[in-house]
Order: C-alpha cells, then structure tokens, then sequence
C-alpha cells in the first residue's frame, strides 16, 4: 500500500510538472505569431519566433543529453527551467520595448529550454519499476489534456493585461508559470544511478551491442521511413498550427476562436495516445502511419471546405489526430531500426532532421500564409503525404516478401 501512495505521489508530481511545462509552450504556439505581427518589421516574418523555438531545442539537444548525463536529469531539468526564464523576462522586455530582434532571441532561448525538459518523460520513466513505466508514460501523456484549455486560455487573458503593449501580459504569465515549475522540480526524485549503471553493464554484454557504421543505416529504408513519417507530420502539423491564429485573424475571427481551434487541436494531438500504443500492436507500426496519413488528407479536405470557425476546428483536430499516429507510428518504428549501442547516433539524426524540417516549416507558415492564404497553405502538405505514403507502402511491401523469404 505505502509503494502505491509512493509512486501516486512520484507520478503526480512528474505530471503537474509536465502539465505547467505544456501550458507554457501551448501558449506560445497560441500568441507567438501573433505577438510577433505586432513589432515585426514585415509580415512575413511574424512566425520567426517560433521556427527559433525550434531552432533552439535543436541546438540544445546534445548538449541537454550530455549535461545530464554527467550531472544528473534532475539538476538538467532545474537548468533548463532557469534558460527558460530568462527567456521568458527577455521576451516580456522586448514586447515592452518593441523589439524584435530580442523577441526572437527569448524564443530561441525558450527553445534551449525545451530541449532540455522534453527529458522529463524519459526521467518519470527511469524513477519507477521497470513494470511502472507504461504506467509513469501514461500520467505524462495525461498532463496534455488541462494544457490543452490552460494554455490558449493564458495567452488571451494575458493578451490585455497592459493595453499600452499587446501580449506582454502573456510572457509575464510564462515568467511565472517557468518559476512554479522549476519549484515543482525541486520535488521530484533522482533516478536511481545504481540501477541505470546496472542497466547499462547489462545493455554493454547484450548480443545486440554490435555497432554497424551508418553506411549500413543509410540504406535501411525502415529507418527512413520512420524519419519521414516523423519529420513531415511534426513540420507539417508546426506549419499549419503555427499559421491558424494569424489565419483565423485574417478572415475576420477574434482571438476567442483561435483559442478554441487551437485547444481542440492539442487535444487530437494527445488523446489518442492512450490507444495508439494498442494500434501500434494490432496494426503495426507502419500501417498506423498510413493511418496518419489517411486522416491528414481529412485534414486537407476539411480546411478547404472555408474560413468560416467549423471548417478552421474540424480540421486542426484532424491534423492532432494524424500527427499522433504518424508520430507514433515513425517512433515505434525507429526504435526497431538499432541496436542499443547505436541508440545515440541514430536518434540524434533523426532528432537533427525532424527538427531542421520543423524550424522550416514555421518560418515558412507566416510568409506562406501572407502570400498564398491559408486555404492553398494546406495544399502544401499534400505531395509531402503522397510521398510518404509511396515509401511507406514500398516498404511494407518489401519487408514482407522478407518475411516470406525466410518463413521458406
């Protein structure tokens, strides 16, 4: 009973930790652009700011994953969340000042950030049993639902908290919601470094502890189309979800709308986290992303139906949907691809592609979005599905004559 309540109050705290990290970068996906269009120079470049999001949890990957290996997950995470609000007082300056250039700079700093406290799931993981850890991933997974509605709801209350400088109030209120969770991050407990250097000595003598070069990987298409099914639905999911607020207020919506577009949308992206795992092993990991792809045709089809607030909602739901499933798909997909040994090296380049097509597509939203308008901006996703899906196809194809070959 006491090993319960432990692990009820060890989980609890890991989630309300995510929960106020999700709050915090939700909004920014919310007002960022629109924020950015305020003191922009042009509007082409009011999604900048968030392609620097990415940019810096990019950058800050391998340092992330290093500094927490030598120092410890915990004191990582406390780093983070001090880069985080830093970045979350520069950003409230540079509205204050009307500043851009240090407005994309704090995003580039928020992004630091994030790649650091994206580790939380996997350090949630390692403080359990190991027979917890499905559980520990699910009450991570959970902590997406109240950040769906906090998030939106936080970036338009803060939008006029100071009517002298729009959306100033917004990075004050990441400034305070940064403090809380590096208070949170005080609680939570240390990975067992006995057990983890346990694990290792155990991974370091598994037969599977070959590394093959990586002329081996590139040519490995499952590999690939892990990386594909990854990296088109993250960039294409920041694409559109980063030009529906300025989209939406383009076409003569309020900010309210927006906000509820982008809810119901976070809501897609998480919610079917909790059977996606179940259709990863009933389906497989490959025809889930077919899935994927299938429901962001809806996707496409559903926005092309007008600007007016259903077609908006429907179809940024569809694509939180399809982006779970390719997600999910490719993830459950890549893990398959490499030994233990070859763990780092492989998810950094798929880390190093998913994110460089994800800075790509949120710079290109704003200025897409100026040029063409939203509704031929989701035309944009549809040669990048085909493809996918060709390769996926190919490739469910080709493992299964494989598979054929050697059940002879």
């Amino acid at each position: 009973m006491n090993h319960f309540f432990n692990k009820v109050k060890v989980l609890g705290i890991f989630s309300i930790t995510q929960t106020v990290f999700q709050i915090g970068t939700v909004m920014i996906m919310a007002v960022s652009a629109l924020a950015g269009q305020t003191i922009a120079p042009s509007p082409e470049s009011a999604s900048l700011p968030v392609s620097f999001v990415i940019l810096g949890t990019l950058i800050g990957l391998v340092p992330a994953s290093k500094f927490m290996k030598w120092y410890g997950s915990k004191y990582g995470l406390l780093l983070g969340t001090i880069i985080g609000i830093f970045g979350a007082i520069l950003a409230t300056y540079a509205m204050w000042e009307k500043s851009f250039i240090l407005f994309t700079l704090a995003h580039l700093l928020f992004g630091l950030h994030q790649s650091f406290i994206q580790y939380l799931r996997f350090v949630a993981m390692e403080s359990v049993a190991t027979h917890d850890r499905a559980s520990a991933l699910s009450w991570i997974l959970i902590a997406g639902i109240p950040a769906a509605f906090l998030g939106p709801l936080a970036g338009l209350q803060g939008k006029d908290l100071f009517p002298s400088s729009m959306f100033l109030g917004c990075y004050l209120i990441l400034v305070a919601s940064l403090s809380l969770q590096f208070a949170l991050i005080t609680f939570l407990p240390s990975p067992n470094k006995r057990k983890a250097i346990e694990e290792s000595t155990m991974e370091l003598i598994s037969p599977r502890d070959v590394t093959r070069p990586l002329s081996f990987h590139f040519k490995n298409l499952g590999l690939w189309v892990s990386i594909l099914a990854t990296a088109f639905s993250f960039g294409l999911m920041a694409m559109l979800m980063t030009a529906v607020p300025v989209a939406m207020k383009s076409h003569g919506h309020a900010m309210h709308a927006s906000t509820l577009v982008l809810q119901w949308h976070v809501l897609g992206m998480y919610i079917p986290s909790f059977f996606s795992g179940f259709l990863v092993r009933k389906m497989t990991a490959p025809f889930l992303i077919l899935l994927g792809v299938f429901v962001m045709g809806l996707e496409c089809i559903s926005a092309l139906q007008g600007t007016e607030f259903l077609p908006f909602a429907v179809a940024l739901i569809l694509l939180g949907i399809g982006w779970n499933f390719m997600y999910v798909g490719g993830t459950n997909l890549l893990v398959e691809q490499y030994h233990p040994s070859e763990k780092n090296s492989i998810q950094a380049i798929n880390d190093t592609i998913v994110y460089s097509f994800a800075i790509l597509s949120t710079y290109s939203a704003g200025y897409l979005e100026h040029k063409i308008g939203w509704l031929s901006l989701n035309l944009v996703s549809i040669p990048f599905l085909i493809f996918v899906s060709i390769v996926t196809l190919y490739y469910i194809q080709k493992r299964g004559r494989l598979n054929f070959y050697h059940g002879s």
